[in-house]
């Protein structure tokens, strides 16, 4: 479990973060509405912190286009039917807390 405060995110950003041997991409849309996900598309692993691009609630890999789901991590369209691991994570007074 991580517990990162809220206050550390304004709306729109997005934000790598390496828990254990994991690297997660944390994204926050504003009103509470954050998403946790594995930093690397399951295709060809580029970094979608860098290459990902969140539109509404899909995150799209400008690798080869694919569009995943933030909320369940199923790829919508695109190269790859592989999904994204997305984590739960859930606003508990002033902090976050992704659940791995």
């Amino acid at each position: 479990m991580i517990r990162i405060p809220k206050s550390d995110f304004k709306p729109g950003d997005r934000r790598k973060i390496k828990v254990n041997d994991k690297e997660l991409l944390i994204i926050y849309l504003g009103a509470d509405k954050f998403y946790a996900v594995d930093s690397k598309c399951p295709h060809l692993g580029c970094d979608l912190s860098k290459v990902g691009v969140v539109i509404r609630e899909e995150l799209v890999c400008q690798c080869h286009f694919t569009h995943f789901s933030l909320v369940d991590g199923k790829a919508i369209k695109g190269a790859t039917k592989k999904p994204i691991k997305t984590y739960k994570v859930t606003v508990e007074k002033e902090d976050i807390i992704i659940e791995d």
